[in-house]
């Protein structure tokens, strides 16, 4: 535990007092935050910082609604020791914010990670008192769940299952049964928390809510899927599909015919050419994301670590079809697009899992990247792209400005 208070005392402190000294509330997330908050755990080596940032207005801030993403160098040297790199996650929010974003998450995106972050994390400052208030609310957020899937989507995700229940039995090869496994997980994962009802991840952090709530569906998607993706034994992955389509459909007359749409549309307000660009920002920074923990997330167990590179498989993927403007379709299908688009990515993704060698993986992630500069960065903001719409629907259209910028300084 001394780590963890030293890293807040001598870097995340003095830092907050340089960049964010006018910031009402500050609160510690992830794995620090839980760190301090529960007095016994301990990050790994490369676990990021995470920071949820609350100023009661924005624009009196000089700030807009995003995360900022940069690495320190000066890490180490603030706790006395080497020059030591560390990223450092910023969500920067004002209540107007962030009351938009739980309307969002509820009705439209099913992902509560701010409102996970807010309840799990460690209160680093609370100028108003009313931090434990936002916690409190985070949590009956959290325990409310979200609105039921629309009938139409939950449809399209047994679709998704059952083309890769269908194409993994008719593979020609075990090679091919494994990197169909392997793509089918992260979809797998995302499906069960929808078959229950609750909050999705979105990227490679399912497996925390299903270990937690749902031991059973655990076991048998860690037994079954680790079969397949290491050994090409899909008996176990084949059965558990056709349980979850089963489960799925007899969900499906439960569920409301349509959503919510939201109040301040996207498409409506924000330019595409500005909105393409900020989600293809969205894109690196959970890529980068899901690299750099290729190499740590066994720490974490089986289903984390498959969990992990089926997502970062998914998101070259996606990826590559925002770049070309394209879909390349799920199962087979989407397996000869990757083929197409990456020759080398079946026997890379496949070695990544038999070798531990994760160098390659991050070589693809890097040429799928490459009209983004690469992987790597030292700065990146992603705006939030539905508050950047509630902000421009307030305005005339002639007094927008643009709210995409390349680069800033933290």
């Amino acid at each position: 535990m001394q780590q963890v208070s030293d890293v807040v005392e001598k870097f995340i402190k003095p830092y907050l007092a340089k960049y964010h000294p006018n910031a009402d509330i500050v609160i510690m997330a992830g794995s620090y935050g839980r760190a301090m908050k529960q007095g016994s755990y301990q990050p790994i080596a490369s676990s990021d910082i995470d920071l949820v940032i609350i100023y009661s207005d924005l624009e009196k801030g000089g700030f807009k609604a995003a995360t900022q993403i940069f690495s320190m160098e000066d890490v180490g040297k603030a706790m006395g020791g080497d020059s030591r790199i560390m990223m450092v996650d910023t969500n920067i929010h004002d209540f107007a914010s962030l009351h938009y974003h739980d309307k969002i998450v509820r009705e439209t995106t099913n992902m509560a990670f701010m409102n996970t972050m807010l309840d799990e994390g460690y209160v680093l400052i609370d100028k108003n008192g009313v931090a434990p208030i936002l916690q409190e609310r985070a949590a009956r957020f959290l325990a409310d769940g979200p609105a039921p899937t629309p009938r139409a989507k939950w449809q399209s995700e047994i679709d998704r299952l059952e083309t890769f229940l269908k194409d993994i039995r008719a593979a020609g090869s075990a090679e091919e049964k494994r990197f169909l496994g392997l793509m089918c997980l992260i979809h797998t994962c995302e499906y069960v928390l929808g078959l229950h009802q609750c909050w999705r991840s979105g990227s490679n952090q399912a497996y925390r809510q299903i270990s937690k709530f749902f031991p059973e569906d655990e076991k048998k998607i860690t037994a079954g899927f680790s079969a397949l993706i290491r050994y090409g034994d899909a008996t176990g992955v084949e059965g558990l599909l056709e349980e979850f389509v089963a489960r799925g459909k007899q969900l499906l007359p439960k569920l409301p015919e349509a959503g919510r749409q939201p109040l301040y549309p996207v498409e409506k307000f924000v330019p595409n050419q500005e909105s393409q660009q900020i989600k293809d920002l969205f894109m690196k920074f959970m890529t980068e994301h899901l690299c750099e923990a290729l190499g740590t997330s066994h720490k974490r167990g089986e289903l984390a670590y498959l969990e992990n590179i089926s997502a970062t498989t998914i998101f070259i993927k996606s990826i590559l079809e925002a770049r070309n403007a394209e879909q390349g379709g799920d199962g087979k299908a989407g397996m000869h697009y990757l083929g197409n688009k990456i020759p080398d990515i079946l026997p890379v993704m496949l070695q990544a899992i038999d070798e531990n060698e994760h160098e390659p993986v991050i070589k693809l992630a890097n040429e799928a990247l490459s009209h983004m500069g690469g992987i790597n960065y030292t700065r990146l903001q992603n705006h939030y792209l539905d508050d950047v719409a509630r902000i421009y629907a307030a305005q005339p259209p002639k007094d927008r400005q643009p709210w995409f910028k390349p680069g800033f300084n933290p």
